[in-house]
């Protein structure tokens, strides 16, 4: 009884403050559990934050993404689609208060470079956006539960599993 009671306080704690675990690992989650995503969205979304979700299955190559990218993030016309237009127009992109989520699901079907691009941009605007006081945060799924980037992202190493999936053993089939 008392070890539940535990869990409970730990997870109502946990949920209290998602979106500040997050800023606080550089902006970015990254996730295998499609549930365990899915019920961090709600939360959010919950919390009043703008979800945006992308699904990588349908999206395959560099140009499907981002075409998604500029007409789910209302990029202007003359975006050049590719990354140092992202990292450009993410310059003046508005984040509204309380935030903004951007979830990529089965992010590994993307080629490994530009999942790297992709986050390593998206980094830097995660923590530019929360040095002026907005939150812009990022939620990545992978269906490959040894997904790992060894290449710092945002001037980090990736090693930004979920706290919950922290662990190998815990990222289940």
């Amino acid at each position: 009884m008392e070890n539940q009671t535990k869990k409970e306080a730990f997870k109502k704690l946990r949920d209290e403050n998602l979106d500040v675990a997050i800023v606080a690992k550089g902006g970015v989650s990254l996730y295998h559990n499609l549930n365990l995503i899915n019920s961090d969205i709600q939360l959010l979304a919950s919390k009043g934050y703008k979800i945006i979700e992308f699904d990588d299955r349908i999206i395959t190559t560099k140009t499907e993404l981002h075409w998604d990218l500029q007409e789910k993030l209302g990029f202007p016309g003359y975006y050049g689609k590719n990354f140092d237009a992202l990292n450009d127009c993410l310059r003046n992109y508005e984040v509204t208060s309380p935030g903004h989520v951007l979830v990529f699901k089965h992010l590994d079907h993307l080629d490994h470079r530009s999942i790297y691009q992709l986050l390593d941009v998206f980094a830097l605007h995660c923590r530019r956006n929360c040095a002026i006081g907005r939150k812009l945060l990022l939620l990545v799924q992978v269906d490959n539960r040894k997904f790992s980037i060894k290449e710092p992202i945002g001037s980090l190493n990736f090693w930004l599993w979920n706290d919950q999936e922290w662990f190998e053993s815990n990222r289940d089939e």
